[in-house]
């Protein structure tokens, strides 16, 4: 019965994959991916300046939990590292689906692309910090109308693609978390960069950089601390670019 189980998610997985496939996208354009075996789907966006895409919202707790709880694999069956449980609710107890995975390491974010990219069987992979300004694109004159901001979040995230997009279509690139890029701080102080903005920062901009701070995961309890999650970053999330073919 077991061995039956594995062989009817296998031959599903590949029937989804088989469904929900499309050719290969082409420069210029956007397109819809499908995670493999489930319905969860993301949208990427084209920057022409930089010839590559990048995530038209950040990564939400729908995508993330896939990979997390396991969800693309039969039951039993056994995974690459994936992230440990968390020590508190990761979400904050604001609740998941739609707003953006947060709390997250820098190292959490990048194993997440690798396992999608497996998966899907396209590269992600975090933005470069320059990427990450092509995306994100001028100011708004309005700002409140683009970002969740401590002006207007009522100290909390809020779901993806609420707030109004960019010139290119993309959400929240200023304000509802903060994004990792793959980029260190500096060549002498190799830790996370973190850019545009969270909803608790008071003021947000295209330039808008912040370095990654170990007191964030002050109070995890275990020795060694967490590689996965960050107990006091609420404002921590991410969104995954694809180089073009």
């Amino acid at each position: 019965m077991r061995i039956a189980a594995v062989l009817a998610f296998a031959v599903a997985l590949v029937l989804s994959r088989g469904a929900s496939g499309q050719g290969e996208p082409q420069p210029g354009e956007n397109y819809v991916e499908t995670i493999p075996g489930t319905t969860v789907t993301f949208e990427m966006i084209w920057v022409p300046e930089g010839r590559f895409w990048i995530g038209k919202t950040e990564v939400t707790w729908d995508e993330f939990e896939v990979w997390y709880f396991k969800k693309d694999l039969p039951p039993g069956a056994d995974a690459a590292t994936r992230p440990s449980p968390a020590y508190e609710p990761p979400d904050q107890g604001w609740g998941r689906k739609r707003r953006p995975a947060i709390k997250l390491s820098r190292h959490a974010a990048r194993s997440y692309g690798v396992w999608l990219s497996e998966v899907t069987g396209r590269a992600y992979r975090l933005p470069t910090g320059a990427e990450w300004e092509l995306a994100c694109g001028p100011m708004p004159e309005d700002v409140s109308r683009f970002a969740w901001t401590a002006a207007n979040s009522d100290s909390r995230t809020h779901e993806v693609a609420t707030r109004e997009p960019n010139a290119l279509g993309i959400h929240d690139m200023l304000g509802n978390v903060c994004e990792y890029v793959e980029d260190d701080w500096s060549e002498d102080d190799p830790v996370p960069a973190i850019r545009g903005g969270a909803w608790n920062t008071p003021e947000v901009a295209r330039e808008t950089r912040a370095r990654y701070d170990e007191a964030w995961n002050a109070r995890d309890p275990q020795r060694p601390r967490s590689v996965w999650w960050v107990c006091d970053g609420s404002f921590l999330g991410f969104r995954l670019a694809r180089s073009a073919p």
